[in-house]
């Protein structure tokens, strides 16, 4: 583990996890071809009240102590049967368990304390980027093709149908938000189908209570999340340094991302041109190195071995943050090309 990190890294891997802090300012989008400017503002407006319904601004939205506990239930066949679970304390302490892994994790104000049985596992991150609640935007490569209203999950709802382009290629997709309490309800970008439903308050603030994922029709995983609000004081000993000591997280400003220098593939197998990728994540040390950690996916374990020593090869130009190198997290992707 890193001495420290960012604390734009920290938080940007926060906001991965549970919320995409995105917010669309209509001024600063130009008109897209072939696309109506007065229903892209009418579309925007939907999902900046879909991220003001459900974005929590700290936890201070009420003066009740909050426990917000969440239980991921994973269907993916390489680890069906298994749950993991996170619990967020409200101020800022937050503990995950999945197996035999244990972790606790405290902010407070610009520093952060943390104690775990090991590496993260793969379950517990999944876990991480789909709570509370996955939000996004709308940006220049979205052009908005109709809004219609739809009955979605027992709900009604304003269902935005847009178009994404890949180079040459595009994509139809679908985003879908309550009509009478904003919340997004429908999620279907590309492969990827998210469903948002059981929607529960907290203070002001919508969340909801099951989380189903889907890629490309199969079910991956289903969230269950549920709030207890308590009157019992909280107690400041929880919110002591749980490994010992503080680690300091910082703004990052003149931020630059870590770019890849020598990033090496696999040779070619002779099985075709079809292509295996394995995903292995780690770190990239503020000297540009990268240090391997774990398998985040694979559909060839047989690969991986050889996916892990070759990831550890690769050079990168580090983040910078406040123009000096930092460390930081990331997924690496490995194309196995004919094996």
């Amino acid at each position: 583990m890193p001495p420290s990190f960012t604390w734009g890294e920290n938080m940007a891997r926060r906001a991965r996890c549970s919320f995409f802090l995105f917010f669309a300012i209509p001024l600063c989008i130009a008109p897209l071809l072939a696309e109506d400017v007065k229903l892209r503002e009418q579309a925007v407006h939907l999902m900046e009240v879909a991220n003001a319904v459900s974005l929590t601004g700290g936890w201070a939205t009420t003066s009740k102590p909050l426990r917000l506990p969440s239980m991921i239930h994973s269907l993916v066949p390489r680890r069906k049967g298994h749950s993991a679970n996170f619990r967020q304390e409200r101020m800022g302490a937050g503990t995950s368990h999945f197996r035999d892994y244990h972790a606790i994790r405290v902010i407070s104000g610009d520093r952060l304390s943390d104690s775990r049985t090991g590496e993260e596992p793969p379950e517990v991150r999944e876990l991480l980027r789909y709570i509370p609640i996955h939000l996004g935007r709308f940006d220049h490569e979205d052009v908005i093709r109709s809004i219609e209203d739809m009955n979605v999950l027992g709900r009604p709802a304003k269902c935005i149908n847009f178009d994404t382009h890949f180079g040459s290629e595009m994509q139809a997709n679908q985003i879908c938000v309550d009509i009478e309490r904003g919340a997004l309800l429908r999620w279907h970008v590309g492969d990827e189908l998210i469903e948002n439903s059981q929607y529960f308050q907290i203070a002001n603030l919508w969340e909801p209570g099951r989380i189903r994922r889907f890629v490309r029709g199969a079910l991956q995983l289903e969230i269950d999340q549920r709030m207890t609000a308590t009157q019992v004081p909280v107690d400041a000993k929880a919110f002591s340094p749980v490994s010992g000591h503080w680690q300091r997280m910082f703004g990052c400003k003149n931020k630059r991302r870590a770019v890849g220098i020598s990033m090496p593939m696999p040779p070619a197998g002779t099985a075709g041109t079809g292509t295996v990728d394995v995903i292995v994540h780690g770190y990239i040390w503020d000297n540009g190195t990268v240090q391997p950690i774990t398998i985040e996916s694979s559909e060839r374990p047989d690969l991986n071995a050889e996916a892990l020593k070759l990831v550890a090869t690769w050079k990168f130009l580090p983040l910078m943050c406040n123009d000096k190198p930092a460390a930081t997290v990331a997924d690496f992707v490995v194309h196995f090309q004919g094996r």
